[in-house]
């Protein structure tokens, strides 16, 4: 599939593995839940302009690199793959308290 990957669909994905959106003016930011549901210091956003088009391999590295994850990590998250479960164990095998 590439490395691309429309706006919708990441959003589509986000929300399914756990985090939460909130629109602003410019942008929709995303941040992940703790298991009791508060927001975590980890985040990451899109533009508004860019849910129906496609966001390219640099957009789609700066995302990875903000949730902490590889680049392929970060598509798989996307395409399903990856839970949010082994998400989250990822987060805590860097010390992250999710």
């Amino acid at each position: 599939m590439g490395n691309a990957r429309t706006g919708r669909s990441i959003d589509a994905a986000l929300r399914r593995k756990g985090f939460r959106r909130v629109m602003d003016g410019k942008h929709i930011q995303y941040f992940f839940q703790t298991v009791d549901g508060h927001d975590s210091t980890i985040m990451t956003f899109v533009s508004h302009g860019m849910m129906g088009i496609s966001i390219g391999s640099p957009l789609i590295a700066q995302m990875a690199r903000q949730l902490h994850l590889t680049k392929a990590q970060f598509l798989a998250l996307i395409d399903c793959p990856l839970d949010e479960e082994g998400y989250r164990t990822i987060l805590c095998g860097q010390g992250f308290d999710v």
